[in-house]
């Protein structure tokens, strides 16, 4: 095995089992070991960087924040990678989304998630549940800075219907729609993902696709596991991802402790 040089993990389903909230306390010496050794350890999230930063907060200043599904990466606070919509492609898709009936939008901006509510439980749901930092506006047009991701929120049994009108709409030569679960899709632009965001990163410090592992379970893993060297698929994943070529992992510390 070529040396590892960078670790990208996915968060829910993944590093996050059974609905975890919090990461696992035996993780952060793991990552702070991995530091020491030179290893980069990125989480990989369609979370936002903030959310991100309060879920590592034991070694946050030590590590590299994927976020946004690959539309943002961030490190030591700084803009690594960064993806946007055309304006009025954006604004056109929070328009669609707002007024599905189904569906709560969440518009993503560098360190803030805007909330046009439905109702007020969503805005607990986002801020409380989650995690996010959240900014409630009345419309996407009050926005002041690039829109990089729009997310909607749906019931389960609700989803892959809506998501089939919005796919209807808007077909994979204008954006990317990829599922983060079974009540979030998320809108991005075009060439973003995770695997994309890891190509810009190798090429920025040096790190070929062998010297990458990667862990994930879900759609929007998929590109990222089929671009490093070394994908690592969990045990309970989406049924859509069983054709991926991927070593299997029960628990992500465990597996990363053979790094050490």
């Amino acid at each position: 095995m070529s040396k590892i040089k960078l670790i990208a993990s996915d968060l829910d389903g993944t590093l996050l089992l059974n609905f975890a909230k919090n990461c696992n306390p035996e993780l952060f010496p793991i990552v702070e070991e991995l530091t020491r050794k030179g290893i980069y350890f990125v989480p990989a999230s369609g979370r936002q960087y903030v959310n991100l930063q309060k879920l590592f907060a034991p070694v946050k200043d030590d590590i590299m924040y994927l976020c946004e599904n690959g539309a943002l990466v961030m490190h030591s606070d700084q803009v690594l990678v960064k993806k946007q919509f055309e304006d009025s492609l954006a604004l056109d898709i929070c328009h669609t989304v707002m007024d599905h009936p189904d569906c709560e939008i969440v518009i993503s901006g560098e360190r803030t998630s805007y909330l046009i509510p439905k109702s007020k439980d969503f805005v607990t749901h986002v801020r409380d549940v989650a995690g996010n930092h959240v900014t409630v506006i009345d419309a996407p047009e009050r926005i002041e800075e690039p829109i990089i991701k729009v997310s909607y929120f749906t019931q389960p049994e609700k989803q892959e219907k809506a998501t089939a009108e919005f796919r209807e709409k808007y077909p994979d030569d204008r954006c990317i729609i990829v599922t983060s679960g079974n009540r979030w899709v998320d809108f991005t632009p075009l060439g973003t993902s995770k695997g994309a965001a890891l190509k810009e990163i190798g090429e920025r410090l040096g790190i070929a696709p062998d010297e990458m592992a990667a862990f994930g379970d879900n759609e929007n893993d998929r590109a990222m596991l089929e671009f490093v060297g070394h994908p690592y698929l969990m045990e309970v994943c989406n049924p859509t991802m069983e054709n991926i070529v991927a070593e299997r992992c029960k628990k992500v510390e465990d597996t990363l402790k053979q790094f050490l």
